[in-house]
């Protein structure tokens, strides 16, 4: 396991400073005229944002404080490894309304506060009475903006995500290493290890605090449902602020898991500067994920089978319907009649879908000795196995099913 490092607190103000004026340890330390372009566009939205939610999220306080009162009994973390199957598990979960609720892409980005939802649930149901001119609109813009990266993570304005995307405004979300590439985000792909009490309870408030106004939104009878593999180096955490949690953990072995959470990466990292650092994000990726593999060890091993379990991306390939099922035995939970068939028509799909995200392990520099080195015990705890050579991911989200 990595062992603990320090890393710079993360700020407002140096995130600010370090985006024009990297640091010579920043992914992105190379000046590009394109990163210039990009980040005078992006930081006038980001600050629009961060400063809008905030401030909704405060008129929540007083105009509906009865939120704060709300329980949230035995939620459901679906953590683990990135690229490993997690949002399609999430979404198949998802389906399942009558037990659970989860949060959509247009709540985590523009609509976090109880006031904003309020608002944006109103003007909705106003356009559906007028026939719907507005929502046409939306999804050509939509499509036309998100459609490049449905190989990679195809998602939807009204798509179940991750819900730590609404940390953003709390500056607790990792995805911020993207826009930013400072080494002081690294700090939260390690929050359990390194992170301070006061940061963790910090976060956890937050945290909590938006999960309540989910619930009070959506009904606070529902069991909440969050996909973060993002969370899998916070499970501790999480297990100490929600004692009765549940978690499934998403792995893949990770001679396909590396070369693809790389590949992923550097799409998304080509957006913010025209000249990538491969080397920075392989070697920080790789670090990061042999800290997840360990993690998801250590809670198997801790952690009663009642609370905790292990998804294995394979076995969601071949039989969806099964694992579910598999799940839903271990966490004491019946299977209604009416989701069985849900699951049973998604397993179909899912079977006859092949995604264009192409990768080759050896081109993105991941070495498969190297990799086997690296992650041996966890390749051997879960008996993982090896897979090397050109990969590509293999799963199809239910939501995704029609497109």
């Amino acid at each position: 396991m990595c062992s603990a490092m320090m890393y710079p607190t993360i700020s407002l103000p140096r995130l600010f400073w370090r985006s024009f004026f990297p640091a010579a340890d920043s992914a992105y330390r190379k000046p590009s005229l394109q990163r210039l372009l990009v980040l005078l566009l992006f930081w006038p939205v980001f600050l629009s944002l961060l400063l809008g939610n905030r401030l909704c999220l405060w008129l929540d306080t007083v105009l509906f404080p009865d939120f704060k009162k709300l329980a949230i009994d035995q939620p459901l973390f679906v953590v683990g490894v990135p690229r490993s199957g997690t949002t399609f598990l999430h979404r198949l979960l998802a389906m399942d309304e009558q037990r659970f609720t989860t949060t959509a892409l247009w709540e985590l980005v523009f609509a976090p506060s109880i006031v904003q939802r309020r608002f944006w649930i109103a003007a909705a149901a106003l356009d559906r009475h007028l026939g719907r001119p507005c929502a046409r609109l939306l999804h050509r813009l939509e499509r036309s903006s998100l459609q490049g990266l449905d190989d990679i993570h195809k998602t939807g304005l009204l798509e179940p995500e991750e819900d730590y995307l609404a940390l953003s405004a709390h500056l607790g979300c990792f995805l911020l290493i993207l826009p930013f590439g400072d080494t002081s985000l690294w700090r939260l792909a390690y929050l359990d290890r390194d992170a301070s009490d006061a940061e963790k309870k910090r976060l956890m408030q937050c945290y909590r605090s938006l999960i309540q106004r989910h619930l009070y939104v959506h009904g606070a009878d529902k069991t909440f449902l969050s996909k973060n593999p993002s969370f899998t180096p916070w499970i501790k955490t999480l297990r100490q602020e929600f004692p009765d949690a549940r978690f499934i953990g998403c792995i893949r072995t990770p001679h396909e898991a590396l070369p693809s959470q790389v590949n992923s990466i550097l799409i998304g990292a080509g957006i913010f500067s025209g000249k990538v650092d491969l080397d920075w994000w392989r070697e920080g990726l790789r670090d990061m994920l042999a800290y997840y593999y360990e993690t998801l060890v250590q809670s198997h091993k801790e952690c009663p089978a009642e609370t905790f379990q292990i998804a294995k991306m394979a076995s969601l390939v071949q039989s969806p319907n099964a694992t579910i099922s598999a799940l839903y035995d271990s966490f004491g939970w019946t299977l209604r009649s009416n989701y069985e068939a849900m699951l049973e028509t998604a397993e179909q799909n899912a079977k006859q879908y092949r995604s264009g995200h192409h990768y080759e392990g050896e081109k993105l520099g991941v070495n498969a000795d190297e990799t086997e080195k690296i992650f041996n015990n966890a390749i051997a705890y879960f008996e993982l196995g090896a897979k090397r050579g050109d990969q590509c991911d293999t799963l199809v989200a239910p939501s995704d099913q029609s497109n």
